[in-house]
């Protein structure tokens, strides 16, 4: 993470910890983090909930739709909202801060070009002058959030933050005297466009070591060092001998061709293995590879251990991580998941046992 903000500075860093901190844990990682950053990005008040009761104390931004139902809350937990609704919701908004007697803390979300939510940028100047005129709310920021940075050569990025930069323009000097903060860079933005780091970056999935897209990682003219934060391991709870022509789970998908050796993961798609990566993907056992032959099981998954002599009911078996010289990542995933490594990290089930270590320096 430091060398991300090397990159970053002299823009603040705000680490995005939503969707459970992508898999990896969110009140630990909260913890293990806060001192290190200037902002936390969760998606649920809930989630800006479950970091306070952690004791983080920092700033907390929800990014997320937040109902009616939920503003008191957040204000009660000292977090920051989303704010792009300037009808009835600005409306109730205002009341609920006016009820508990102390100003509700927004960042004013303005739509450039991912077509999901925020204020039209024609409009963005009249709402936020109207924002920073009522006492019920405080202008922290105002940002947008971009849709292709990792095309590299489609131009769409400049656009979003002409547009960005055009809805601001009318009230910039103000909200520079509120000392408010723009922007709109996640991970990919953040190492590749300079301009688009504003005053503050939302780092997501390079928080945890993960590139944002293989494109990311080949554009940069000088590397930056990211290491995963997350392995996943399991262990063989069974290897069974079978002969040639045996079948292997459910629809009879795969047939050993010779006699073999089976293993059995206790883990599958309920915990995270995609079904998808059937007959695709791999485990690393006792150093080597084993394929996943058979169709991924709720909960449990079928690996070919035959070329591995060692391989033993009680064997560690490597989703994500090293085992000898061997390595298996979130990306190697998404690929046999025709999906991306946010994903295969990101539905890693909450129930599932973490175990964390001590920075080793």
């Amino acid at each position: 993470m430091q060398s991300l903000r090397k990159v970053a500075a002299p823009a603040r860093f705000a680490a995005v910890v939503k969707s459970n901190a992508y898999g990896h844990g969110l009140a630990r990682v909260a913890e293990a983090i806060a001192a290190d950053v200037d902002m936390l990005c969760v998606y649920r008040v809930a989630e800006g909930c479950t970091i306070r009761e952690a004791g983080v104390q920092g700033p907390v931004l929800v990014l997320g739709p937040v109902p009616p139902s939920e503003l008191a809350a957040a204000l009660a937990a000292n977090l920051s909202i989303s704010l792009w609704d300037a009808g009835s919701y600005l409306a109730d908004a205002a009341r609920t801060a006016r009820e508990a007697g102390v100003p509700l803390r927004v960042h004013a979300k303005i739509e450039t070009g991912v077509t999901r939510l925020g204020m039209a940028p024609e409009r963005a100047a009249i709402s936020i002058s109207q924002l920073l005129s009522d006492s019920a709310f405080e202008l922290e920021g105002a940002f947008t959030h971009l849709a292709a940075v990792e095309e590299l050569e489609s131009g769409y990025t400049l656009q979003q933050l002409e547009r960005f930069e055009s809805a601001l323009r009318p009230v910039e000097a103000a909200l520079r005297l509120r000392g408010a903060l723009r922007h709109a860079a996640a991970s990919a933005a953040a190492m590749l466009f300079p301009r688009a780091r504003f005053d503050l970056v939302r780092v997501g999935i390079s928080t945890y070591g993960l590139w944002p897209s293989p494109e990311t990682r080949n554009a940069l003219s000088e590397p930056i060092a990211l290491e995963p934060a997350l392995s996943w391991r399991t262990t063989l709870v069974s290897v069974r001998d079978v002969p040639a022509g045996t079948s292997v789970g459910y629809g009879c998908t795969f047939h050993t061709e010779r006699p073999s050796r089976i293993g059995v993961l206790p883990i599958g798609y309920a915990e995270g293995i995609p079904r998808v990566a059937s007959n695709r993907g791999a485990v690393l056992v006792e150093g080597s590879r084993a394929p996943i032959v058979g169709r991924v099981c709720m909960n449990m998954t079928m690996v070919d251990v035959t070329d591995i002599p060692l391989a033993h009911a009680g064997s560690v078996a490597t989703l994500i991580g090293s085992n000898g010289n061997e390595t298996l990542g979130a990306e190697d995933w998404g690929r046999w998941a025709d999906t991306i490594d946010y994903e295969i990290v990101a539905r890693l089930p909450a129930e599932l046992p973490r175990v964390y270590r001590e920075d080793p320096q």
